[in-house]
């Protein structure tokens, strides 16, 4: 057996590994979103993570399950996979990969204007609210990097706005280009937001109380929806368009608005993060619909 047969094994072995870590980082931070225990993990919990992963293959679902169930056997803790509430989420998931999605809500580039109009108006809701959507659509953020964020991961330079965006437990960088419309800017949504929160570190995006103070807690994903569905609201667009956005809107948008302007793929994918061009395909269906 030569050094290469040895150090193949090895090399799958230590990316497994790197995998189930960011695999346990992911679902703790969703349940730091959700406020529920990740250890020892309610069967009802398992199943509304799984359910909630719906940009991922199977196979990664199955692998992410996989994690859970490693560190609690790690942690001496109980634990079964065959609980038929983990069962039916990872089978209603795994089928629900397979089938064609449904083509995404979107927010569109004159959609976001329009919402972002809507923002301005000096309040730290409107502030905060301004800066998630640049953030998002620019960024083409999925719901959990959007709620995620930290401020210690953005840095403004003279062109762009820097994202650090965690995936399988590095940093990606992300660029936000600047336009020249001070009001679409992302750094100037950006500094205005920082000015109201006096944060340095911890989440980006944080709730308003009613009293319009900002707090310590990061914002949810159902929480961004609500937000979106909001905004589209104020700015007087279709009810039945508004009330179909979700989190993933802005970056459905993001995605739909590259294409149609003819995107390279594979610098689409770069900043998008999808490692299969194919993820693209469930976008490209709306390039006929305005």
């Amino acid at each position: 057996m030569t050094g290469a047969d040895v150090a193949a094994p090895v090399r799958e072995a230590v990316a497994t590994l790197r995998a189930y870590r960011a695999d346990w980082v992911h679902f703790t931070n969703w349940c730091a979103g959700h406020a529920v225990s990740p250890i020892p993990a309610a069967a009802d919990v398992v199943a509304a993570y799984l359910r909630s992963l719906t940009e991922f293959a199977p196979a990664t679902i199955r692998r992410r399950l996989a994690a859970i169930g490693k560190m609690h056997r790690f942690n001496e803790m109980p634990w079964d996979v065959t609980d038929g509430r983990i069962r039916a989420a990872l089978t209603d998931m795994t089928e629900r990969a397979r089938r064609p999605a449904p083509p995404p809500a979107v927010v569109t580039p004159d959609m976001l204007r329009a919402m972002v109009e809507r923002c301005a108006d000096g309040s730290p809701r409107g502030l905060r609210d301004r800066c998630l959507l640049l953030f998002g659509f620019a960024g083409a953020l999925r719901r959990s990097e959007l709620v995620g964020l930290q401020v210690e991961d953005v840095r403004i330079d003279r062109m762009a706005v820097v994202l650090s965006i965690r995936e399988d437990g590095e940093a990606q960088p992300v660029h936000l280009p600047l336009p020249e419309a001070k009001e679409m800017c992302p750094a100037a949504a950006f500094t205005a937001w920082q000015q109201v929160a006096h944060r340095q570190t911890g989440p980006l995006f944080r709730a308003i109380s009613k009293g319009e103070r900002v707090g310590g807690r990061a914002l949810t994903p159902y929480a961004v929806t609500r937000i979106l569905q909001r905004r589209a609201a104020m700015a007087e667009i279709p009810p039945e368009i508004a009330t179909a956005l979700s989190a993933h809107a802005l970056r459905a948008g993001y995605i739909v608005a590259a294409l149609r302007q003819g995107m390279d793929t594979e610098a689409l994918c770069q900043h998008t993060r999808y490692h299969d061009p194919r993820a693209l395909r469930q976008y490209e269906r709306l390039l006929t619909h305005d």
